[in-house]
């Protein structure tokens, strides 16, 4: 059974207290999330690096070569062969339903958000719709959201969370990843070309048995964990790594929620990258460059203008 079908069924499993209404609210008009520049026209640099300066809001920072500072501007703009790409999302309203659960006992419809993120092509508006805002299906509640969790070259990493309330004894989270090609406009599975993926099994699978003492999740001690996600991580000088997620089905009790409300997961070091990301191991002089200059910055990923893969 799938991790994603275990917390649907065990969500939906039994009758809520009925003394929990939720009232149905009208939120306001779409909001931008991700504020684009004051103006479409293009900043320009030979490199754009994204990131955050501590806990700030993710910035991109327009690059010579050389590594100087050509311009600056809130959120995340990637560079590909087709020119820079905005990432935006907007967060609209998702219908839900109402629960009724016998005579007089009847729960309203709850609040229903989600995001819609796209790719906007500076210049041309053109768009690549990255994420659609899913199908509530029946839920009472329901909370979506999509992050870019970094980025490699054209490739973004992108996660998506949804906690929904399906008139079960709970409500419940779940997770989902996926890697957008900006260049070719269309998501990449990236998991399935990761290298020594029953050694990140085996690692993860140490780390999760160990301490474990539920009866429940015991008996899927012997089971291997899923590779659910894989993700980049630069370090000072902006040297790439990546690290990779793995999650084992468990009760919603015994979960950690690092992924979804029925699993444990683990994270470890992925010693290899899969082979379309080569391009993008060595960190140009330019960008290491920036980052002596500005050791607050926490990088989510650099990209160089007019490269194509």
């Amino acid at each position: 059974m799938s991790i994603a079908l275990l917390a649907l069924i065990s969500g939906c499993a039994s009758r809520p207290q009925s003394n929990f209404p939720i009232p149905l609210e009208v939120p306001p008009a779409p909001a931008l999330r991700s504020p684009a520049p004051p103006s479409d026209a293009a900043i320009g640099g030979a490199l754009l690096v994204w990131g955050r300066a501590g806990d700030g809001p993710p910035r991109t920072w327009h690059l010579t070569e050389g590594g100087a500072v050509i311009g600056e501007e809130a959120g995340i703009v990637v560079a590909t062969g087709r020119g820079e790409w905005r990432w935006e999302v907007r967060d609209v309203q998702v219908e839900t339903s109402a629960c009724d659960f016998g005579p007089g006992d009847t729960r309203e419809p709850g609040e229903g958000t989600a995001s819609r993120a796209a790719l906007v092509l500076r210049g041309s508006g053109a768009r690549q719709q990255v994420i659609a805002p899913p199908d509530a299906d029946g839920s009472n509640v329901i909370h979506h959201e999509a992050e870019a969790i970094g980025s490699v070259g054209p490739y973004l990493f992108i996660e998506e969370r949804t906690y929904t309330d399906a008139c079960g004894a709970h409500g419940f989270e779940g997770a989902a990843f996926l890697v957008w090609d900006a260049d070719k406009g269309a998501v990449v599975d990236l998991l399935a070309e990761v290298p020594d993926a029953p050694a990140l099994q085996g690692d993860a699978k140490a780390i999760l048995d160990e301490g474990e003492d539920d009866p429940e999740t015991a008996r899927q001690e012997q089971e291997a964990p899923e590779l659910v996600q894989i993700a980049p991580v630069y370090d000072e000088r902006g040297s790439l790594q990546l690290t990779a997620k793995l999650a084992r089905a468990s009760c919603y009790a015994c979960g950690d929620g690092a992924w979804s409300s029925y699993t444990r997961s683990a994270v470890v070091p992925a010693e290899r990258a899969p082979e379309r990301l080569a391009a993008w191991a060595s960190t140009p002089a330019g960008v290491q460059g920036f980052l002596a200059q500005h050791p607050g910055v926490k990088v989510g990923g650099w990209s160089r203008a007019g490269r194509e893969e």
